[in-house]
């Protein structure tokens, strides 16, 4: 697949139309790919992480979150049972990280963990017609497949899995394929109507749909609680690392910010680190923004201390004032995962 150069103008709006409204396509081979092979490959991962795997069948998947001993976010991990070993879908660049504190808890276990990064070819499409559009292109209907579930589809003559994993707010699709059929794959899908999309109008649409990013919105400053991740932990699975302090913070509503979507007027001026204020005081701060190119409008995604974090708050930007303030108004307490457990 040829990514298409950063789009502008009336391109920018094709593009993030079709992201939001009908189907995009979009090149997401920088996501890291691990191959778990080994019979104690699920139950590892069930002791170390937030969710129930254990017990995911071939064809199953399930979202899960890595946490230190603090409770806080070392990645999320999509875990998906391919049969003959179990892919695991990090985020960019969390590959090795997430081998290395694996690995650091594998003693006895039957588990080896590869990264097949290089060797695969990953596309992404989302938009509410991305169901369709895998439909027309591999003549396989997926839109009753469950998230996280997957199917093996024959397209242009290549194999492919294609993954259920929402894209926030936004239907969504991963497609992994070899690197060699990613391009003919490529094609079959922009043949049934879906439009290749470029990394700025990607980042666009993932703030609109409040899909978190790993270094902006998760990381080790923060926990799932806090990161609106509560649909892929499973409070009564038992022990995992970091179990205790996430229980507990549950329990006695010890949350102290949650992640915010913020819209801002078109025109507003708002980089990540921005401050988020009440009153002259400060009570947030914004992670990711980005220019809605249909509108104009400024989306952003943050962080607000919880007494602030309400649907229809209006927050001052920065440390303007008088006729120079800008103002963000919370429109959503995104989920990514849901607010329940799949």
């Amino acid at each position: 697949m040829t990514t298409p150069a950063n789009a502008t103008g009336a391109d920018a709006v094709i593009q993030f139309r079709a992201a939001t409204e009908t189907a995009a396509l979009y090149d997401s081979s920088h996501v890291g790919r691990l191959k778990a092979t080994g019979a104690d490959a699920l139950d590892l991962l069930n002791r170390m992480s937030t969710n129930a795997v254990i017990d995911l069948q071939p064809g199953q998947g399930a979202p899960t979150i890595l946490t230190t001993d603090r409770g806080r976010i070392l990645d999320i991990l999509a875990v998906v049972n391919l049969g003959d070993y179990v892919l695991l879908l990090t985020s960019p660049g969390r590959q090795q990280a997430v081998i290395e504190w694996l690995d650091k808890y594998t003693i006895m276990d039957d588990l080896e963990i590869t990264d097949v990064t290089p060797e695969t070819a990953m596309l992404t499409l989302m938009g509410p017609d991305a169901a369709r559009a895998v439909a027309d292109a591999a003549g396989l209907p997926v839109a009753d497949l469950p998230p996280y579930h997957f199917a093996r589809v024959e397209a242009a003559g290549h194999s492919a899995v294609v993954i259920n994993r929402p894209q926030g707010m936004l239907p969504g699709f991963d497609v992994v394929t070899s690197p060699a059929g990613m391009g003919a794959v490529a094609e079959c899908l922009t043949a049934a109507g879906v439009v290749p999309i470029d990394d700025s109008v990607y980042e666009s649409a993932r703030i609109a749909a409040a899909v978190p990013e790993y270094g902006r919105e998760m990381g080790d400053a923060y926990n799932p609680l806090e990161a609106g991740l509560i649909g892929g932990i499973d409070f009564d699975k038992g022990c995992y690392i970091g179990q205790e302090v996430i229980a507990r913070l549950d329990t006695y509503q010890k949350v102290q910010k949650r992640l915010v979507a913020l819209r801002l007027p078109a025109g507003g001026d708002v980089v990540a680190g921005a401050s988020l204020r009440c009153d002259g005081r400060d009570v947030g701060a914004v992670t990711s923004a980005a220019v809605n190119p249909a509108t104009g409008e400024v989306a952003a995604l943050g962080y607000v201390r919880s007494a602030h974090a309400v649907v229809g708050t209006q927050l001052e930007l920065g440390e303007t004032d008088g006729e120079g303030q800008v103002w963000a108004e919370i429109v959503a307490l995104p989920q990514f995962f849901g607010p329940g457990q799949y």
